[in-house]
């Protein structure tokens, strides 16, 4: 219904959500937020096939996959969200993030091109480092 609706009226749809099976069926562009923040965006293929920002790869971790046996322990986030009253000086991922450096603590990191129309804010990113595709099994 909402396909045949934003085809009928030729408009936009923007849709604010945690269900990333939702965002994969309808969404062509994929915004992954965080503490307030873009972390990365790109076309939805780009964003769930090739994770530029450690916080996307590890929101696509730990959703449940029909082709994945039953029992197969999803992977958690490790830690809790900023204090957004107090956040950290640097990345806001930084506290939780299992691939993080020293730079990452000393300022928050620009949206930088990391690919074709595939924006991230990830230190790591930016110098073509991307280690934590391995944990997501959509390569």
């Amino acid at each position: 219904m909402i396909k045949s609706i934003t085809r009928e009226l030729n408009t936009a749809l923007i849709l604010i959500t945690h269900n990333l099976g939702t965002v994969a069926r309808y969404a062509r562009r994929v915004y992954v937020m965080y503490g307030g923040m873009i972390m990365e965006h790109g076309t939805a293929m780009d964003v769930y096939h090739t994770p530029c920002h450690p916080y996307t790869a590890g929101l696509l971790a730990s959703v449940p996959r029909l082709d994945e046996p039953r029992k197969t322990r999803l992977v958690p986030i490790e830690g809790q969200p900023p204090d957004l009253i107090f956040p950290p000086g640097g990345c806001l991922f930084q506290p939780r993030c299992a691939y993080q450096v020293a730079d990452c603590s000393t300022g928050r990191p620009p949206l930088l091109e990391v690919g074709p129309q595939h924006f991230s804010s990830c230190l790591l990113a930016h110098k073509g480092i991307k280690e934590w595709q391995t944990i997501t099994s959509l390569k």
